[in-house]
C-alpha cells in the first residue's frame, strides 16, 4: 500500500512539472513541425554566360568545390527540346551542361517533361539523382509546364517531385532562371501585360492539366496556377525590361501575398532564412503589400504599397523589411531637373523614376501608363523613410511609397 500510494505520489509529481515545464523536457507541437525554409537562388532570366558574379555566388552557397547540379528542363515545349537545351550549345550561348561544367558543377540530367512526366516523374533513377543533387534547377520556358511535368492534377506532388522537397529540407539549393524561378510561388503567375492586368483587375484561373497561364478572353491578362511554393512570396522575372510592376502588384492582391520580389535580366536573389543579397547586372524590386489599401472601382487602385529597389551586393531582411547597403547615402541630390514618366511600363522606366526620385530634391514623381483608355498613374512618394545610396553606376532605393489610380 506504501507503495503504491509512493509511486501515485511521484506521477502526479511528473505530471505537474510536466504540465508547468513541459517545454523543457518535451518539444512542443510547434517545435516539431517548425519547418525551415529552403535555401533558394532566383535568376531573373537572360543570364550571361560570363556572368561569373551570379554562378560563383550559387557554387559558393553550396559550400562544396564540385557541387552536383540536377538540371530540370521542364519548362521547354517537349523532352526533345528540352533535352537539346542540356546537351546542344547555340550561337551566344553554352548547353546548361557546359555552361554549369565551366563554373565547376558536375552536371546530372533529369529527363522529365510534359510529354513523359507519367512515366519520368515516378522513376526511382531519377529520384536518385536528385537525391545525389546539391542544387536542383529549373530552367525557363513557361513555368505552367514545370507544373504540369511535377505536380498531379489535384496539385499534390509526384514522387520526383516529393524528392526535390525532400532534398530541399535537407539543404540542397532551390534554383531556377526566368519561368524556373517564377515557379516557385506557392501560386504561379504568367502572360499578358501590366496594363491589361490593371484594366481588366483580376487573374483568370487555371488548372494544371490546362498548362497554361493564358487568359483566353483577354489576352493582355494573365492567369495563375498552382507552383512549388518554395518562396512565400509573389515572383516576376525579366522584371523591369518588360515592366511588370503592374503585373506584381495585381499578382499580391489576387494571390493573396504579402510580398513580391522583381527580379532583372541578369540579375539574381539569393534567399536564406530571412537573408536576400542581390547578384549580377540591374536590380531586385522588393513589393511589399502588407498595409495597402486597394480600391473598390472596376479597374486596379491601391495606395501605400511600399517599394525598395535592390542591387548587387545589397542585402533584404525580410523579417525586419530593412534594406542593408555598402553604397553611399545620398543626402545631397545630384538632379534639378523633375524627371516624371509618361510611359511607367515600358522598358526600365520604373527603374528610372524611383531612383531618379531619390536623387532629386522633390518628394514625388508621376508615372503614366503610354496606354489612355484609362490611363494609370503610378505616384512614386518619399518620406523620412526614404533613402537613396549610389556608387558606380548604381542605386539602392529603400520604402519608396506606391499610389496607383486612374
Amino acid at each position: 500500500m506504501k507503495l503504491k500510494i509512493y509511486n501515485s505520489f511521484v506521477l502526479s509529481f511528473v505530471l505537474v512539472v510536466s504540465l508547468v515545464f513541459g517545454s523543457f523536457f518535451l518539444p512542443t507541437k510547434k517545435n516539431a513541425n517548425a519547418a525551415t525554409a529552403p535555401k533558394v537562388f532566383l535568376m531573373g532570366g537572360a543570364i550571361a554566360d560570363n556572368n561569373s558574379e551570379i554562378y560563383n555566388a550559387l557554387k559558393t552557397a553550396t559550400g562544396k568545390t564540385n557541387p552536383v547540379v540536377a538540371v530540370v528542363c521542364s519548362a521547354a515545349a517537349d523532352y526533345a527540346t528540352a533535352f537539346d537545351a542540356y546537351t546542344n550549345d547555340i550561337p551566344g550561348h553554352l548547353s546548361y551542361k557546359n555552361l554549369f561544367t565551366s563554373y565547376g558543377f558536375t552536371p546530372v540530367f533529369i529527363p522529365v517533361a510534359v510529354d513523359n512526366y507519367i512515366t519520368e516523374a515516378y522513376k526511382q533513377s531519377n529520384i536518385d539523382l536528385i537525391n545525389s543533387a546539391d542544387v536542383i534547377f529549373f530552367n525557363g520556358g513557361d513555368q505552367s509546364r514545370h507544373v504540369r511535368s511535377l505536380l498531379k492534377d489535384d496539385g499534390t506532388p509526384t514522387p520526383l517531385f516529393s524528392a526535390i522537397q525532400q532534398r530541399a529540407s535537407a539543404g540542397a539549393i532551390i534554383s531556377g532562371t526566368s519561368a524556373g524561378t517564377a515557379v516557385q510561388s506557392p501560386k504561379t503567375y504568367g502572360e499578358g501585360i501590366s496594363y491589361g492586368y490593371l484594366y481588366f483587375n483580376g487573374l483568370a484561373s487555371k488548372k494544371i492539366s490546362d498548362v497554361s497561364l493564358a487568359d483566353s478572353t483577354h489576352p493582355d491578362n494573365g492567369a495563375y496556377t498552382t507552383g512549388f511554393g518554395f518562396v512565400n512570396a509573389a515572383i516576376d522575372t525579366h522584371f523591369d525590361a518588360r515592366g511588370r510592376i503592374g503585373r506584381i502588384l495585381l499578382a499580391e492582391r489576387d494571390l493573396n501575398l504579402k510580398v513580391g520580389y522583381g527580379i532583372d535580366e541578369n540579375t539574381a536573389l539569393s534567399l536564406n532564412g530571412t537573408t536576400g543579397k542581390v547578384y549580377g547586372e540591374r536590380g531586385v524590386f522588393v513589393v511589399d503589400s502588407t498595409n495597402a489599401v486597394y480600391g473598390t472601382l472596376s479597374s486596379y487602385t491601391a495606395n501605400n504599397v511600399k517599394v525598395s529597389y535592390l542591387t548587387s551586393g545589397d542585402i533584404y531582411n525580410s523579417s525586419t523589411k530593412t534594406v542593408t547597403s555598402t553604397k553611399t547615402l545620398i543626402t545631397t541630390p545630384y538632379y534639378t531637373t523633375i524627371r516624371d514618366s509618361s510611359n511607367i511600363f515600358g522598358e526600365y522606366e520604373t527603374t528610372i523614376t524611383i531612383t531618379r526620385l531619390v536623387d532629386t530634391n522633390v518628394s514625388y514623381l508621376y508615372g503614366d501608363t503610354y496606354e489612355t483608355g484609362p490611363q494609370f498613374t503610378l505616384k512614386f512618394i518619399k518620406d523620412a523613410n526614404t533613402k537613396g545610396y549610389y556608387k558606380n553606376g548604381k542605386y539602392t532605393v529603400s520604402n519608396v511609397t506606391i499610389n496607383i489610380s486612374y
